[in-house]
This record gives structure tokens, sequence and C-alpha cells, in this order.
């Protein structure tokens, strides 16, 4: 797979880089929509929040901003800035999965600090929390800025570590999963199992839903350690 994307032209690594993104953005509206159709229970806010033209339009250019940061991985690849590796063994692929959601996790909490430093908050971060609450697109409404920046972070790991491609493949399905979740007005594992085990490690529903409402706390993407690590988590 990976060679016939290095194979593509420029022309066609541009559609499949905005193809894919927008498989992404509609596998993410198709979450949210199916969670809020048949999961029981209140929201977890009580205005919704409304999907505006100018949101619709700034979410689809996100996925642009998305799919240059994918071109410009694979130019770095091809340059051999970018080095990754292919069958690896399952225990391998899963720990290197880790890895790069742990890695993750710390570089999008450090940058989500920055973006609320009072003048890049209103120069940049404002735009995503004039979403108080969440819609279906809430996930995808922020600035370019901040779009390239989180995928620049992602293409920094992988530049200055190897990984197998299919921890690469997993670690960005676990991503828009869980970026999903977090914009999900709902909270889809109240009363869980799944609750109960991973409620004081991850960054649940609730989790970012209450950043939403309260910007000084709950920077985490996927786990509560560094909110937990520079005090700064916050309960319902």
């Amino acid at each position: 797979m990976l060679e016939r994307i290095t194979e593509l032209t420029f022309t066609e690594l541009v559609v499949f880089s905005l193809v894919l993104n927008l498989i992404f953005y509609g596998v993410s509206i198709g979450l949210y929509t199916l969670a809020n159709r048949f999961i029981k229970g209140e929201y977890i806010q009580d205005v919704k929040q409304e999907i505006t033209k100018g949101d619709i339009l700034l979410s689809l250019f996100v996925l642009v901003c998305n799919a240059f940061v994918l071109v410009l991985g694979v130019w770095f690849y091809n340059l051999g800035y970018i080095k990754v590796v292919e069958n690896s063994t399952m225990l391998i692929i899963l720990l290197q999965t880790l890895a790069l959601v742990i890695g993750m996790d710390f570089l999008m909490y450090v940058f989500h600090r920055i973006a609320h430093i009072p003048w890049f908050y209103s120069l940049v971060h404002l735009r995503h929390h004039q979403h108080t609450s969440v819609n279906p697109i809430s996930l995808f409404v922020l600035h370019p800025i901040e779009a390239i920046g989180f995928g620049l972070l992602f293409t920094l790991l992988l530049y200055l570590f190897t990984f197998d491609t299919l921890a690469i493949a997993l670690y960005l399905i676990i991503n828009l999963i869980w970026g999903t979740i977090g914009h999900i007005d709902k909270d889809v594992f109240k009363n869980t199992a799944f609750e109960r085990i991973t409620r004081d490690i991850l960054c649940l529903t609730v989790f970012h839903n209450i950043h939403h409402q309260d910007p000084k706390c709950n920077y985490g993407f996927y786990t509560l350690l560094w909110d937990k690590c520079f005090k700064t988590y916050r309960k319902l």
C-alpha cells in the first residue's frame, strides 16, 4: 500500500489525500449521528450547538489542511526524512501504537496549553471555543493553524522515530474515533464497565465537554495523565 502511495503523481496524491480525509470526515459524522440516535441517556449540555454555514465551510477547509499535511508527510518520506517499517510482529505494532498515543497525547497537551495563551487564544483557538456545546462537525471546526499544527506534531514524531505502517494506521483510526467521542453531546460510556475501568485513565466524553464550558482545565486528548501531572484536571 505504501509503495502505491509513494508512486502516485503529485495530482493523484492530492486527490487521494482529499478523498481519504473526506472519508474520515464522513465516518466521524456517522459515528456522532449513530451515538446520538441509539445511545440512551440525557444530553451533557442543555443547549444544542447550531450548525452554521461558516462552520461547514471552515470544517471543509480543515480537511484541505489535513490533506496538505499528508501530502507533506509523503514528500518527507520520499526525501528520506521519515522512515517506516512493515511486517512487524503484532506485539511491536501494539506497543508502537501505544507509544504514538502517549507521545501525541503529550505533544497535543502542550500545544493545547499554548493555544490558551491569551493572544494565541484570541487569534486562533477562540474559533473552536465558539462551540460552547458540540455538534457533528465540532471536531473539525478549528483554525487552519491548529489543524496544520496538530498534523505537524504527528509528522515530527514520525521524523524522530521509526514506526510500522500498521501502527501509524491504527493510531490514525484511534485519533478519529477518540476525537469524535470527545465531541459527542452524550455520555456514551455512562454506567458501563468500560467507564468504570477507564474513567481515571482516559479522556471520556464528559471530559472534553467540560473543557468547552471551562477552558481553564482538561487540555488532554486521549489520557488524563498530563492533566493530572500538571494539575489541570477537573471532574464534572
